[in-house]
């Protein structure tokens, strides 16, 4: 017995409309096709209403962990943009006046230890995850 009759959720129907972004993107579907799939997949209730959507397109499959392997997860480079920006400012604004006392150290230290704990945290449960199963 399959799920066929089984509703479908607001996450489901939002993963098969990135899946048609995709084969639009990809060239697979035109602008007309996409907006015709677009709203059958919103006006579907149940998994077996959905499955049609996509029957002709090729199914996608990514390899688990393959396109986080090496890469730093965008919300690091968010969250210490500033950071790096912020001090580059300060380390300019210290030369253009003298290069004294080096008080840029009191905005860089603080604000980088700061960073650091929800990064380490951060990326230290993202690693112990396990990769969701394929669709």
């Amino acid at each position: 017995m399959g799920n066929e009759h089984v509703r479908a959720s607001d996450a489901d129907r939002e993963k098969i409309v990135e899946r048609l972004r995709s084969a639009m993107n990809e060239g697979r579907l035109n602008l007309a096709e996409f907006d015709d799939r677009v709203q059958q997949v919103y006006a579907a209730r149940t998994y077996g209403e959905l499955s049609p959507v996509l029957s002709d397109l090729p199914a996608v499959r990514e390899q688990p962990g393959a396109a986080r392997a090496g890469r730093v997860p965008p919300w690091v480079l968010i969250m210490w943009t500033p950071w790096v920006f912020v001090n580059i400012l300060c380390v300019v604004i210290w030369l253009a006046t003298g290069a004294g006392y080096f008080w840029p150290f009191w905005v860089e230290v603080p604000w980088g230890l700061a960073l650091c704990i929800p990064t380490v945290i951060g990326i230290t449960v993202g690693r112990n995850q396990a990769p969701c199963p394929p669709d």
